[in-house]
């Protein structure tokens, strides 16, 4: 049986998840965070395999993947999040986009990020995704710098400067993407409140987010 675009013997490059489509771009991370689902669901994601095994899809893979799950059935929302951080392949994330508005016209463009992208680019990011997307989602998860460091054990280049870093990032894309959103996964000793103020005073929105677990693997 051959593969469909969507699914490759990569893994798959887009999955859907409610009325969503999401792109799996690559699955480097500045990151290990200690309650990501990929390390005890083994990258996978509700049946969908998103391991790339080292293989980043070209703008045109993406593409071509994008338009064959279109026509498969309709999708509202385009949203970069894979196993990995999109903003490391910010040129080619923008260039989709640019495509995709004219594709795609009415589906809105959505990022799903660690919020490290001006540390990964050496420069401020927002106005360039602000000519892309639609929506950036930070998960920033605490409002504590040391909690931060532990709970998302960054490579050491993020250790030190990763949590000033994220909430410039965040004020900067409130400041141009309307629908910027803070969010942190409900967990143990975790002041969500705490979370919730910081993210209002940066300018942005807030949601809480449920910890999945293997009962919810596939």
């Amino acid at each position: 049986m051959s593969q469909s675009k969507t699914d490759t013997k990569a893994g798959a490059l887009v999955y859907r998840y409610h009325d969503g489509l999401y792109v799996n771009f690559t699955n480097r991370c500045p990151t290990a965070c200690r309650f990501c689902i990929k390390f005890t669901w083994k990258m996978q994601y509700r049946s969908h395999d998103l391991k790339l095994n080292g293989h980043e899809p070209s703008t045109a893979e993406v593409l071509d993947a994008i338009d064959s799950a279109g026509r498969e059935r309709a999708f509202d929302e385009i949203v970069f999040c894979g196993y990995g951080e999109s903003t490391y392949r910010l040129a080619d994330m923008l260039a989709v986009c640019e495509e995709l508005k004219r594709r795609t016209p009415r589906a809105r463009r959505r990022l799903n990020t660690i919020g490290l992208g001006n540390l990964i680019n050496g420069r401020s990011i927002a106005a360039e995704l602000a000519r892309g997307l639609d929506s950036v989602s930070v998960s920033l998860n605490t409002a504590d710098p040391r909690q931060w460091v532990e709970m998302h054990n960054p490579l050491e280049p993020f250790a030190k400067d990763g949590f000033e870093s994220v909430k410039q990032f965040i004020r900067e894309c409130a400041a141009v993407i309307g629908d910027t959103t803070v969010t942190a996964v409900k967990r143990a000793g975790v002041d969500l409140d705490a979370c919730r103020r910081l993210a209002e005073s940066l300018g942005a929105c807030w949601r809480e987010r449920p910890y999945l677990d293997d009962y919810e693997s596939k």
